[in-house]
């Protein structure tokens, strides 16, 4: 039995771009990620900005960041870069020994503009994979909305595994985690102002400590990290989306003031946005995110949930990670990654290129379902090398 909070079954009756570009209730006229909104007050005073920088505080410049890539502590960096093609995988770029996998490990990382109407529009969806001398390996997947959601995706998958590498020895991988997500937020807020204040980024990090076999998930908003066994084909542990209609999620926006549109179907599947009230903007499909900083007054959150899964990961006798964008998992359900990967271990296939396989099936499915729209797609695999190979009796 696999385990998780919930799952969320997307409906035939709920159609995947109506929760996403469609109007929306009170937002019929802004569609979202189109059209700058009215100013609306932020955290710290300036009603655009957020407020002043404090004192000692420096924004790390792309020259920088690449420089920590190389650092003694870093054995491997690399991350995405976006592509304006439709359909076109992203660039990545690598530093140290980039995306090579420690020995005994299994890495693939795929991620690929979708289809988003005439005029070219940029992949919104970014990732990241680090190795530490230390023998900790993060991955993160982002998934960008807004005008300026490409921004906040890349910043975010560059700095979390930075600050996480600052914290993760000198504290619990829990608290680490929500320091490195807190100080992402406030690199954004500080550093990205404008861009930050009406885009965001839904974000999954998985990291897992080499030698110990200590893994861990964290995540906001409806980008996904899933724990399979491919020994079985079957998921064992997965994440839960964070959306406006879920209780706990309900009650701190109310909370805090927001306001929450909710469309219910026949079929049971629900859709919710939220708002600052008395503006229509921005109609968010997510109640945690990083960035998104018009709605962090109103209870939209970029603390992660965080969950300890070491324990199901040595139960598991074959295990992996599977990360993804919601243009993977909109499409193809937990499920069916997982019994996917599986059949190709099964079968004798190389399962690390099962991943890009999931990704070309993913845009498939949404041409024949849109037609004129497909979203990005992100999937990431994490495993060791013996989880991937079927065993000779």
């Amino acid at each position: 039995m696999w385990r998780t909070a919930r799952v969320l079954r997307r409906g035939p009756c709920a159609p995947r771009r109506g929760c996403r570009g469609a109007s929306f209730g009170e937002a019929s006229s802004v569609p979202l990620g189109g059209l700058e909104p009215r100013a609306v007050p932020l955290p710290g005073g300036d009603r655009r900005t957020g407020g002043s920088k404090p004192s000692g505080w420096k924004k790390l410049t792309n020259a920088e960041l690449d420089a920590w890539g190389t650092d003694p502590a870093v054995r491997g960096h690399a991350y995405s870069r976006p592509s304006y093609e439709p359909y076109k995988t992203s660039v990545i770029n690598e530093h140290g020994l980039g995306m090579q996998p420690p020995d005994g490990w299994a890495v693939q990382l795929v991620s690929a503009a979708g289809m988003k109407g005439k005029g070219g529009h940029s992949n919104q969806d970014a990732f990241s994979y680090t190795v530490l001398e230390n023998g900790w390996l993060f991955c993160v997947a982002c998934d960008g909305h807004g005008q300026q959601g490409e921004v906040v995706s890349e910043r975010v998958a560059r700095m979390l595994p930075l600050f996480l590498s600052r914290h993760i020895e000198d504290s619990s991988p829990d608290d680490a985690l929500r320091t490195a997500f807190a100080l992402t937020q406030k690199d954004l807020e500080l550093g990205f102002r404008t861009a930050q204040a009406y885009s965001g980024a839904a974000v999954a990090m998985f990291a897992v400590q080499l030698e110990r076999r200590e893994a861990w998930f964290a995540h906001a908003g409806d980008t996904r990290v899933v724990l399979g066994d491919l020994a079985s084909g079957t998921p064992v542990f997965i994440t839960e989306e964070h959306k406006a209609h879920e209780p706990g999620e309900h009650r701190r926006l109310r909370a805090a003031g927001a306001k929450i549109v909710e469309r219910r179907y026949d079929c049971g599947e629900v859709v919710s946005r939220i708002f600052v009230p008395r503006t229509g903007v921005p109609g968010l499909a997510m109640s945690r995110s990083l960035g998104d900083g018009c709605l962090k007054p109103y209870g939209v959150t970029s603390e992660p949930e965080i969950n300890n899964v070491s324990g199901l990961w040595a139960e598991s006798e074959s295990p992996v990670a599977v990360l993804g964008s919601d243009g993977l998992w909109d499409s193809i359900d937990v499920e069916e990654t997982i019994s996917l990967l599986a059949a190709r271990r099964q079968a004798g296939l190389d399962v690390e290129q099962g991943i890009e396989a999931l990704c070309r099936r993913a845009q498939r499915l949404w041409i024949e379902a849109e037609g004129d729209y497909c979203d990005d797609v992100t999937v990431l695999l994490v495993a060791p090398k013996s989880s991937l190979s079927r065993r000779q009796d």
